[in-house]
Protein backbone atom coordinates (compact mmCIF):
# COMPACT_ATOMS: atom_id res chain seq x y z
CA UNK A 1 0.00 0.00 0.00
CA UNK A 2 1.28 3.52 -0.88
CA UNK A 3 1.17 5.31 2.28
CA UNK A 4 3.16 8.37 2.07
CA UNK A 5 2.87 11.30 -0.12
CA UNK A 6 4.89 14.88 -0.49
CA UNK A 7 1.92 17.74 0.41
CA UNK A 8 2.68 20.91 -1.19
CA UNK A 9 0.43 23.53 0.16
CA UNK A 10 -0.13 26.61 -1.86
CA UNK A 11 -1.75 29.45 0.18
CA UNK A 12 -3.35 32.02 -2.41
CA UNK A 13 -5.07 33.39 0.75
CA UNK A 14 -4.67 37.32 1.46
CA UNK A 15 -2.91 36.11 4.80
CA UNK A 16 -1.29 32.89 6.52
CA UNK A 17 -2.71 29.68 6.94
CA UNK A 18 -1.50 27.46 9.36
CA UNK A 19 -0.87 23.76 8.85
CA UNK A 20 -0.45 21.36 12.08
CA UNK A 21 0.31 17.44 11.30
CA UNK A 22 -1.58 15.36 13.60
CA UNK A 23 -0.69 11.81 14.62
CA UNK A 24 -2.88 9.15 14.94
CA UNK A 25 -2.83 9.81 18.93
CA UNK A 26 -4.46 13.21 18.31
CA UNK A 27 -0.96 14.94 19.32
CA UNK A 28 0.73 17.02 17.12
CA UNK A 29 4.64 16.92 15.48
CA UNK A 30 4.65 19.44 13.29
CA UNK A 31 3.39 22.93 13.29
CA UNK A 32 4.53 25.68 10.27
CA UNK A 33 2.79 29.13 9.29
CA UNK A 34 2.87 29.54 4.95
CA UNK A 35 2.60 32.63 4.24
CA UNK A 36 0.54 34.78 1.35
CA UNK A 37 1.81 33.51 -1.85
CA UNK A 38 4.40 31.06 -0.31
CA UNK A 39 3.94 27.08 -0.83
CA UNK A 40 5.33 24.52 1.79
CA UNK A 41 6.30 20.89 0.99
CA UNK A 42 5.10 18.46 3.82
CA UNK A 43 5.91 14.65 3.90
CA UNK A 44 2.43 12.75 5.02
CA UNK A 45 3.83 9.55 6.15
CA UNK A 46 0.61 7.58 6.53
CA UNK A 47 -2.44 6.73 6.52
CA UNK A 48 -3.16 7.29 10.14
CA UNK A 49 -1.87 10.76 10.29
CA UNK A 50 -3.30 13.92 8.82
CA UNK A 51 -2.83 17.66 7.68
CA UNK A 52 -4.71 19.85 9.67
CA UNK A 53 -5.40 23.11 7.37
CA UNK A 54 -6.52 26.35 9.58
CA UNK A 55 -7.91 29.01 7.49
CA UNK A 56 -6.44 32.65 8.00
CA UNK A 57 -8.25 34.04 11.04
CA UNK A 58 -11.81 35.80 10.44
CA UNK A 59 -11.97 33.85 7.31
CA UNK A 60 -15.06 31.29 6.61
CA UNK A 61 -14.15 28.41 4.53
CA UNK A 62 -18.00 28.71 2.74
CA UNK A 63 -15.96 31.48 0.94
CA UNK A 64 -12.65 30.42 1.21
CA UNK A 65 -11.59 27.69 -2.10
CA UNK A 66 -9.76 24.46 -1.26
CA UNK A 67 -8.50 22.44 -4.43
CA UNK A 68 -6.73 19.19 -4.42
CA UNK A 69 -4.75 17.30 -7.48
CA UNK A 70 -3.21 14.37 -5.77
CA UNK A 71 -1.91 10.68 -7.29
CA UNK A 72 -4.41 8.59 -4.87
CA UNK A 73 -7.67 9.10 -2.72
CA UNK A 74 -7.95 11.21 0.12
CA UNK A 75 -10.41 11.75 2.78
CA UNK A 76 -10.92 15.60 3.42
CA UNK A 77 -13.16 16.88 5.77
CA UNK A 78 -14.39 20.69 6.19
CA UNK A 79 -14.78 22.17 9.34
CA UNK A 80 -16.62 25.36 9.57
CA UNK A 81 -17.13 25.76 13.12
CA UNK A 82 -13.35 25.15 13.60
CA UNK A 83 -12.99 27.15 10.05
CA UNK A 84 -10.07 24.19 8.76
CA UNK A 85 -9.53 21.33 6.48
CA UNK A 86 -8.10 18.13 7.39
CA UNK A 87 -6.59 15.78 4.60
CA UNK A 88 -5.66 12.43 4.81
CA UNK A 89 -4.35 9.62 2.41
CA UNK A 90 -6.92 6.66 2.33
CA UNK A 91 -5.98 3.46 2.45
CA UNK A 92 -5.12 1.80 -1.03
CA UNK A 93 -4.10 -1.04 -3.50
CA UNK A 94 -0.92 0.77 -5.00
CA UNK A 95 2.52 -0.77 -4.54
CA UNK A 96 4.09 0.99 -1.76
CA UNK A 97 7.29 2.19 -3.71
CA UNK A 98 4.64 4.18 -6.15
CA UNK A 99 5.75 8.17 -5.61
CA UNK A 100 2.85 10.04 -5.02
CA UNK A 101 2.51 13.56 -4.45
CA UNK A 102 -0.58 16.13 -3.18
CA UNK A 103 -0.75 19.26 -4.32
CA UNK A 104 -3.21 22.02 -2.14
CA UNK A 105 -4.32 25.28 -3.37
CA UNK A 106 -6.31 27.69 -0.90
CA UNK A 107 -7.60 31.09 -1.23
CA UNK A 108 -7.26 32.13 -4.95
CA UNK A 109 -10.63 32.94 -7.17
CA UNK A 110 -12.58 29.94 -8.22
CA UNK A 111 -11.25 27.37 -10.35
Amino acid sequence: MADQADVYIRNEFAYDVSVIRRLESGSCDLELTISRGDEERILLPGTDISLVINAPSGIDIKYGYFRARTDLDLVVSFSRTDSNWEVKLKPNILPPEVPTTVNITLGGDAP
